[in-house]
């Protein structure tokens, strides 16, 4: 694999058109509205500019091949959005967000795929991140926008690409409806203050549009949550909010699930996961993940 070209020319966007966004109720799966039509193509001119990006400017731009498939007619549609960080090396080495070849991965795959069924992760999550951009960590990523100095053409094209990704979250909410699940609760820096700035921007021009999840609506379209990686979605943090949430759960389920609760007053990820029980996943997607006022049944 091949360093960034540092010295190369600010990124052009590419010449895709991109479609007008048309709010509405999230379709069928599968269907041909207007907005699922919307869908596809602002995910194929997505897949495009990370292509642009990582051919012209630097290889260490990720693309998402994923994504080819939600962009294919007749392609899958998503129940939600999960927003990583930026790529690490196993999401570089295989050109696929959240790989289950790393440890988050697999935890990921391992939660989702108890709840939609095996194998299913793929066709109802859609993995984005903040940053196309790959570095092992996202410290990295920190070092490498300060050693830009916000003149440098990657520094640019990172912060170009952030913005990029923001507005097509903002209208996937728009088109489909649904929720947006960012993982890693950043605590406010510059990283991905682009990122951050362009979504409330973008969604606050397309009027807000609401967002549903399994037939109820949502408070706002977006949760922020902790990482998948050691575990941390499964564990109590000084979000008051969260643990409360977290109660809940444990309230509702350990009397049916032994040792579901550890003793720092934590869900057991391995009990948890290994249960593969779709209502008891469910219901933590729900009550914890979503904060939506549920109770386990």
């Amino acid at each position: 694999m091949s360093n960034p070209s540092q010295g190369a020319a600010a990124p052009d966007r590419p010449n895709a058109v991109r479609p007008t966004v048309i709010p509405g109720d999230p379709p069928a799966s599968g269907g041909t509205s207007a907005p699922v039509a919307a869908f596809r193509e602002i995910v194929a001119a997505h897949g495009q500019r990370t292509r642009h990006l990582r051919d012209t400017v630097s290889s260490l731009f990720v693309e998402n091949r994923d994504l080819s498939d939600y962009a294919a007619d007749g392609g899958p549609l998503p129940d939600l959005v999960l927003v990583g960080d930026n790529p690490g090396r196993r999401e570089w080495e295989n050109s696929v967000y959240l790989c289950a070849a790393g440890r988050a991965g697999r935890m990921a795959h391992a939660f989702f795929d108890g709840i939609y069924g095996p194998g299913s992760f793929r066709s109802k999550v859609m993995v984005l991140n903040k940053s196309s951009y790959h570095t092992p960590r996202t410290a990295g990523l920190t070092q490498t926008l300060r050693d830009g100095v916000g003149d440098s053409a990657v520094d640019r094209a990172i912060r170009y690409d952030q913005e990029e990704n923001a507005r097509l979250i903002a209208e996937i909410v728009a088109l489909l409806g649904i929720p947006v699940v960012t993982i890693g609760m950043e605590s406010g820096g510059a990283t991905f203050r682009d990122f951050r700035r362009t979504l409330e921007s973008r969604f606050q021009s397309l009027g807000e549009p609401p967002a549903r999840f399994r037939g109820r609506n949502l408070p706002s379209p977006f949760r922020k949550v902790p990482h998948f990686s050691l575990s941390k979605i499964f564990c109590r943090n000084s979000d008051a909010g969260w643990n409360a949430a977290l109660d809940r759960f444990l309230d509702a389920w350990e009397s049916r699930t032994p040792g579901l609760r550890t003793g720092n007053g934590n869900v057991s990820s391995k009990i948890l996961l290994e249960s593969r029980d779709k209502a008891m996943l469910s219901d933590y997607l729900s009550m914890v993940v979503l904060s939506m006022d549920v109770r386990g049944g």
